[in-house]
């Protein structure tokens, strides 16, 4: 149970810091309607991410022995996804080649968004790595049901958990929606170096948390 607690609070960190999303979220909010629309973002974000999960949970959990062979695949590509995030937490920090404008072109048109397609957005935005991360864990956790919805509602407590945390900080009132603005903009601006540290953080947390879990076999 213990390990499957772990794996799932790391994808749910994982999901909750992802930068692309939590980009997504700000952009949505700078609207004439960012708590709706916020709200919305994170909803389409919380049918994929923990959609997914409960999906595996319902009918993959439980089923793959973690000592057999597959388990130790799971494990193992648990591994290389970290040492994945690593590489691009590396390339992340070096300047790119020719100017990037502030707000990439594909992000931009998040802005003005009505609450319907924001939730599009958010289920397109959404962070994919951790509930697939996640469902490789439940599959080989011999855990009962009870545990492993125990151990979803953890995910989800983070990964949605986060950035229902940043709207609230951020629509609490009209002098806190003009320092998204500022904020976002600064974000935007530091996306690549915040980006890298993200992932440079996450990669290595999942190389050593599936290196404990091999190690424990």
């Amino acid at each position: 149970m213990g390990d499957l607690v772990r794996a799932l609070v790391l994808c749910g960190l994982l999901s909750g810091t992802q930068p692309v999303t939590i980009m997504g979220l700000l952009l949505v909010m700078t609207g004439a309607r960012p708590r709706p629309n916020g709200w919305a973002f994170v909803g389409g974000a919380f049918v994929v991410e923990s959609g997914l999960l409960l999906t595996a949970s319902l009918v993959f959990g439980a089923t793959i022995g973690p000592s057999s062979s597959p388990g130790r695949l799971f494990l193992a590509i648990r591994i290389a996804l970290g040492f994945g995030l690593v590489v691009i937490g590396v390339l992340l920090r070096r300047p790119p080649r020719k100017p990037t404008p502030e707000i990439p072109e594909s992000l931009a048109r998040l802005q003005g968004l009505t609450p319907g397609k924001s939730f599009v957005a958010g289920i397109v935005l959404a962070d994919y790595q951790g509930p697939v991360i996640g469902s490789l864990a439940i599959a080989s956790a011999q855990v009962g049901l009870s545990g492993r919805f125990l151990a979803l509602g953890l995910y989800t407590l983070l990964a949605t958990g986060i950035p229902v945390a940043i709207i609230l900080l951020t629509t609490r009132s009209a002098r806190a929606h003009d320092k998204l603005t500022g904020g976002t903009a600064w974000v935007m601006k530091n996306r690549r170096r915040l980006a890298s540290w993200v992932t440079l953080v996450m990669g290595l947390f999942l190389i050593s948390d599936a290196a404990i879990g091999l190690l424990s076999l």
